[in-house]
């Protein structure tokens, strides 16, 4: 199914959508669009959001069941999980949300990250004014959508290109079928000369290959001397899905997930005190090596999909794809 829908009409479609489901999507917000539901607040759909949407499949904070005990017996209730919408995600992030459901489907599958993977839609919005640090075509994760999703939809000036082939995107659509046009074949030629243009003004020099023959030859030493341990990379990158888990109340109480970082130092230290990986060399490089050694080892896919937020967010003087210290010329 394919439709076309005038730019004057999006907000409308949301807000016939929102009276069914909850509707996440990137509101505007004076530091930059930020995903939370919307409720009518204007929308920053030109700006790729900082934090990623898949943290709304693995939240920092998460109850995975409340228990209680009786007579020394105790019995469980998880978390109740309603339907969302996750509206204008990227389709690097949806290569994320692939990946995640690769890792998370291992044996035995995370049940609770399920239940909230199968309680969301995801409308996908095509790439077509990518960032100086992205380079998601060099990961086959954009500028279009090529993993499953409901809704693909494309800016192309005047109005927005929809298709769809699920179900669920078609019931989508038809929640405001009155405010669609029927699609003309210059506005499908418009949609592949704008993903063709924003393919070519990415960088040809990012690749997975470039990267790991980098991880060779990197000081790690001297990276770590300039990480700052931060673990900011980690907590925006949509793919990076380290947790821990703890029960809060005896003999009643709940049980919860939280999100972490392998660049912090406190991830690997052991109950006596000894740290595998004690140096911020040591935990970059542990960083790298799960994404492009051990994540394409479970999945057949790297664990970067070209995002660039980790470029973004590295307060320190460091190249993430070329593994090296910056100049102080490049620093700034």
């Amino acid at each position: 199914m394919k439709a076309f829908l005038q730019r004057d009409r999006l907000l409308p479609l949301l807000e016939a959508l929102s009276r069914h489901i909850e509707v996440i999507a990137p509101a505007a917000t004076q530091a930059g669009p930020v995903f939370a539901t919307w409720q009518g607040q204007a929308l920053d759909l030109k700006t790729k959001t900082l934090s990623p949407p898949t943290e709304f499949l693995l939240p920092h904070k998460e109850v995975l069941f409340h228990y209680v005990q009786e007579e020394g017996r105790y019995t469980f209730e998880e978390e109740q999980i309603h339907p969302r919408l996750l509206f204008a995600i990227r389709p690097c992030d949806l290569h994320a949300i692939a990946l995640l459901d690769k890792i998370f489907g291992e044996q035995p599958p995370d049940q609770a990250y399920f239940r909230r993977r199968r309680a969301i839609a995801l409308v996908v919005q095509n790439c077509i004014a990518p960032g100086r640090e992205c380079f998601c075509a060099s990961f086959a994760a954009g500028p279009e959508a090529k993993d499953p999703c409901d809704i693909e939809f494309t800016d192309i000036g005047e109005g927005f290109l929809c298709e769809t082939e699920t179900p669920a995107g078609i019931l989508i659509l038809n929640a405001g079928a009155n405010l669609l046009q029927s699609v003309q074949s210059v506005h499908l030629q418009e949609k592949a000369r704008l993903l063709q243009k924003a393919r070519e003004a990415m960088p040809q020099d990012r690749s997975c290959a470039q990267i790991k023959n980098a991880m060779q030859r990197a000081d790690w030493e001297a990276l770590g001397q300039e990480c700052l341990a931060c673990g900011g990379c980690t907590f925006v990158c949509p793919v990076c899905h380290c947790f821990n888990i703890l029960d809060l109340g005896v003999p009643d109480g709940e049980r919860l997930r939280c999100r972490d970082s392998c660049l912090l130092s406190g991830f690997s230290r052991l109950a006596g005190g000894a740290n595998p990986r004690r140096t911020p060399g040591e935990r970059l490089h542990h960083w790298y090596q799960d994404k492009f050694e051990d994540i394409p080892e479970i999945t057949g896919l790297p664990g970067c999909v070209g995002c660039g937020r980790c470029i973004l967010t590295c307060p320190a003087a460091i190249d993430r794809v070329n593994l090296m210290v910056k100049s102080h010329r490049e620093a700034r």
